[in-house]
């Protein structure tokens, strides 16, 4: 384990409470464990740029929406128009990776960290191999994503049928420059 200094500080009686029902509860084994996890998360998600109801995460502004109300705006698109939603919003991670990481996730070095920021974004668990891109517990339909991967990491994808919790992508031969 590595040696932190000791640090003290206030926290109101509310917030103390609610650490107290967490550790009582199991989720966390100790008031230290709560406090450095919820430090480790507030630079991991750039809290410190969030401006009132302003949300940016990877230099991008972030909105929160419930499934529902993204089941409710997607219904009734065909698989197709998914899949060209999909393409169309790809580029909008390569902005993220540029602006924020300074990386071109269309390089194969970059995908894990790609895929890691749509992670931390809720898309889902990422798993990545040499051959296929693996999804698990997807927040968003399998077609969008199958066009957004395509174009964010400039690769021919073959989607292939699973269930509704996971989303999987064979990787093609080539790369496509979009």
């Amino acid at each position: 384990m590595i040696q932190m200094p000791v640090t003290t500080f206030d926290i109101s009686q509310h917030i103390l409470d609610f650490i107290d029902e967490l550790v009582d509860s199991g989720a966390v084994r100790t008031r230290r464990e709560i406090v450095i996890l919820a430090l480790e998360n507030f630079v991991k998600f750039e809290m410190h740029k969030w401006n009132g109801p302003v949300i940016l995460l990877h230099g991008v502004r972030q909105g929160i929406i419930s499934s529902g109300s993204l089941r409710e705006l997607l219904r009734g698109k065909a698989e197709n128009e998914l899949y060209e939603t999909g393409r169309r919003m790809g580029k909008t991670l390569r902005d993220a990776a540029l602006v924020s990481k300074g990386l071109d996730i269309t390089l194969q070095e970059n995908h894990k960290v790609a895929l890691q920021m749509l992670e931390e974004s809720g898309w889902g668990i990422f798993k990545i191999s040499d051959t296929q891109i693996v999804i698990t517990e997807p927040f968003l339909p399998s077609p969008l994503i199958h066009g957004y991967l395509e174009t964010a990491l400039s690769l021919t994808l073959k989607r292939v049928e699973t269930s509704e919790d996971v989303s999987v992508f064979q990787k093609g031969e080539g790369r496509e420059r979009i």
